[in-house]
């Protein structure tokens, strides 16, 4: 059971209170649509974490590619076989 904060004394007491234990101040009734304001921004900060996560793998990716491709390059090198001829 999760309950909510006083705003007098911000002490934790039941959700379903209507006043507070610890000060005795009365409390505002619970509306459960204030938590439906802040379900958009887990949305949001969800496709942002996932966006953000598939740029990295991407970055990653092609940096680790960028690499082979790297040392492929230096496989082929004509250095060698050119040094030993005579023109």
């Amino acid at each position: 059971m999760l309950g909510k904060t006083c705003p007098h004394c911000k002490e934790r007491v039941k959700k379903d209170a209507f006043v507070c234990r610890y000060c005795g101040r009365e409390l505002e009734p619970n509306n459960e649509h204030k938590h439906n304001l802040y379900y958009p921004n887990w949305i949001f900060a969800g496709f942002a974490g996932l966006t953000a996560g598939a740029a990295l793998a991407l970055i990653f990716g092609y940096w680790k590619e960028r690499r082979r491709w790297e040392e492929d390059i230096t496989d082929y090198s004509a250095g060698e076989e050119f040094d030993n001829e005579e023109f």
